[in-house]
Order: C-alpha cells, then structure tokens, then sequence
C-alpha cells in the first residue's frame, strides 16, 4: 500500500511540477480602451497604448508570472476631489498596474497550427497619475507642477492564443484580450516641479473616487 501511495505521489508531481519551459520572460505591447468615472457622476473613454510584461514559471499547462500594464493616454472632463477642494479638466493619464496571474492552457484547443488557447486571472494593485493641462479650481495651491496619484485594487481576466515551439529560445508569440477592473483606495498630490526629487504634497483616502473598467489588446513574445 506504501509503494502504491508513493508511485501515485511521484506520478501526481511529475505531471504537475515537471517543467516544460521553466524560467519565462514574456513582453509586448498593448492597444487600450477604458470608462474611467471621477466623482460627480462625470465619467470619460479613452484609448490608449503602452506595453506589458511577464516574468514567472511555465509549467506543461500552467504558469505563474508576474504581470504588469503599463499605458497612456487623455482624460478629459473628470471631476476629482483632493486637499478639500474639486478639481475639473483635462490631462495625460499614465496607468501602470502589475500583480500574480495564474494562466491554464489547454492543448486540446488548436484554433491553429500549433497554436493553443489559454486563460487566466490574478489580483492587481495600480498607480493612475493625472496631471492636468490647465486645471479648474477655486483655490491657487494646485497648478499644472502637481499631479494626482490614485492607488488601486483590482482584478484581471484574460483569454488568448500562445504558439507553442519546441524552444523557447524560438520565440512563441502570443495573442490576448485581457479585462480589468479597478478602484482607489488612496490618493496623494505631488509636486513636479523638480525632475531629480519627488514631493509628495498630501497623502489622503480616495473612497473610491476614481475606478474604472479597462480592455486591453495585446501581443507579444517570449523573450528568454
């Protein structure tokens, strides 16, 4: 009874953590579209680009990475509230959000040669930093030296294809379409003024003040 336990245990962690690719180094770049909603009920779509990596371990069907998003784009006509006073106008958001995502791939699903379908999901925590063109507000403390720096939880689902080679020194590319949901917990006011040194002003509870709903387009290879 021992031997047969123990022949199952080995047969069970072969086929789970023997390692097909081991160590994976993934990036490419991604097309964006999001509904980010402000406080007021004001709410704006924007499109964006930017690029996303993935550093983590393959397994024959999982893998574990860890994943990041980065992109830019224009946020026009957000209402936001911070030091007490409300803010509204226009300006260059950069978003950046990274967390683990846990990928399954499923080899009986070939949509083309040698080309397998997967999908995942994972935690996220984000940066978004607004830094308006020509701000509109009641009071002279805030100028376009300041930017806004939201703090956010929220998730990722994504599906896609990945090329499967033989190497991965071969470069596997890789299609996906990934959803993201996130909303601030913390808010803070930084002066830009100096490029060599960073001052954050205030440092303050967002409640939620800013969330959004992200689509994103991206492709890529495996770099090593």
């Amino acid at each position: 009874m021992k031997v047969f336990i123990v022949t199952l245990l080995l047969l069970i962690s072969s086929t789970i953590f023997s390692f097909e690719n081991d160590l994976v180094l993934k990036g490419g770049i991604s097309y964006t579209a999001a509904k980010i909603r402000g406080i007021s009920g004001t709410e704006d779509s924007l499109n964006g680009t930017g690029f996303n990596t993935h550093f983590g371990y393959k397994w024959v069907n999982w893998e574990i990475n860890l994943s990041s998003y980065i992109f830019w784009g224009e946020a026009e006509d957000l209402t936001y509230r911070a030091q007490g006073t409300t803010y509204t106008g226009d300006g260059k958001l950069r978003h950046v959000s990274f967390g683990p995502t846990f990928k399954y791939t499923f080899n009986q699903f070939e949509p083309y040669k040698n080309w397998y379908l997967y999908a995942g999901l994972g935690p996220s925590w984000s940066l978004q930093t607004v830094k308006f063109d020509e701000p509109d507000d009641d009071q002279t403390v805030f100028d376009n030296n300041h930017k806004l720096t939201y703090e956010s939880n929220g998730g990722f689902l994504f599906i896609g294809a990945e090329e499967q080679t033989k190497y991965k020194e071969m470069h596997p590319a890789y299609i996906e379409i990934l959803y993201s949901y996130k909303k601030s917990r913390s808010l803070s006011v930084v002066d830009t003024t100096s490029t060599t040194e960073t001052n954050i002003i205030s440092t303050e509870e967002s409640k939620q003040d800013l969330s959004g709903h992200f689509f994103m387009f991206t492709i890529g290879i495996t770099i090593f």
